[in-house]
């Protein structure tokens, strides 16, 4: 019934037998029951295991700011890697358990992110081929799923991320030639002048790899190799 609504459907009153009343609570309940269904599925449920992913990347630091001093203190040496830091940990048996559980914190972030890729890569082959993983999650991210996504012109796809600086420069001429997509490998290494040519070129590329994956259509033409060779073309012209 609910869903109807939305859908700018009004049911109509002769399917509700004679002398039955609906029970409101009950249709309520039913379509919580969808909604939470819909919001645990496909992209959705990715886009939440990722954000999980990240809070443990802050739990991490955190953790490991906690301990630099207190193994200062045991002449302890610091790893810039978190992980192996803990991993280095040795000593009475407080000092052991404190390093051993900033390394399952580390397992199970491992743990965690190997089981999106894999379901990313089920998901969105085409555009993690073109992307990567981390960049085609951080699209997910920002639009808020697939179908956001599917619905974007490449030209809105390049300035994804850059809203504020967008809406701020718009009309000066100063506007931002990309958003997350300076992420993108090798990108930043460019001139400044042939980033946004790139950056267009990659995402014209996207807006169709998005809609390949979207609709479950075939497999992207080598996609990832021709913006490769662009891109050492563009280094040339330096």
């Amino acid at each position: 019934m609910f869903r109807d609504l939305r859908n700018g459907r009004i049911p109509e009153t002769e399917e509700i037998p004679s002398g039955e009343v609906p029970d409101l609570r009950d249709f309520l309940l039913d379509f919580e029951r969808e909604r939470l269904k819909d919001e645990f599925s496909g992209d959705q449920y990715l886009i939440k295991l990722y954000s999980i992913k990240k809070e443990i990347n802050e739990i991490i630091n955190l953790y490991l700011e906690k301990l630099i001093p207190f193994f200062q203190m045991l002449d302890v040496k610091y790893s810039k890697d978190p992980c192996t830091f803990f991993k280095s940990i040795s000593g009475n048996e407080i000092e052991n358990s404190l390093g051993s559980f900033g390394s399952s914190l580390c397992d199970f972030r491992t743990y965690l992110d190997d089981y999106i890729k894999k379901k990313m890569q089920d998901y969105m082959p085409n555009t993690m081929s073109l992307l990567g993983y981390d960049l085609t999650m951080e699209y997910l991210v920002r639009s808020g799923g697939l179908k956001n996504l599917v619905k974007y012109p490449a030209s809105t796809l390049q300035i994804l991320g850059a809203e504020k600086s967008f809406f701020r420069f718009y009309g000066t001429g100063k506007t931002p030639k990309h958003g997350i997509i300076f992420n993108y490998p090798g990108l930043a290494s460019l001139p400044a002048k042939s980033r946004g040519k790139l950056a267009r070129i990659i995402c014209n590329k996207l807006a169709i790899t998005l809609k390949m994956d979207y609709y479950k259509t075939g497999n992207n033409l080598n996609y990832k190799d021709l913006i490769d060779k662009k891109m050492a073309e563009l280094k040339k012209l330096r």
